[in-house]
């Protein structure tokens, strides 16, 4: 596998094998546990928004609300804008995160072979 850009939707096209047809974006996911709200990256399939991968979890999930509100997830497509050392990913609502340049590397580099990987120490 290519691990060139991480911080490309390319890359989790070929992680996870998802074919071309399938158009990406990415989003973000608001989720609510327990009284406590986290929002989280993630790539959002544009004819399916209700399906998506979470980037952290290294998953696919689907937007849902279970038992009563005790656990919600809700998609948000965002757009991504660059800055210096992170990336702001920005809804149409009003919803934004920022995230290092690294956090995507940061997860999936010892998940995936590259002659890189041989020469660090993982920890």
């Amino acid at each position: 596998m290519v691990t060139g850009n991480f911080n490309s939707l390319a890359f989790f096209r070929a992680y996870y094998h998802i074919p071309a047809s399938r158009k990406l974006a990415w989003a973000l996911i608001v989720e609510q546990a327990q009284g406590l709200q986290k929002v989280r990256l993630g790539v959002v399939f544009c004819q399916q928004p209700h399906v998506y991968i979470d980037v952290a979890m290294r998953r696919f999930f689907t937007e849902a609300t279970i038992g009563n509100g005790m656990l919600s997830r809700r998609v948000f497509p965002a757009r991504r804008i660059a800055r210096q050392d992170e990336y702001l990913y920005v809804t149409d609502n009003g919803l934004s995160a920022a995230f290092s340049k690294s956090y995507i590397r940061d997860i999936y580099f010892t998940a995936v072979y590259s002659p890189e990987l041989m020469r660090q120490v993982l920890y």
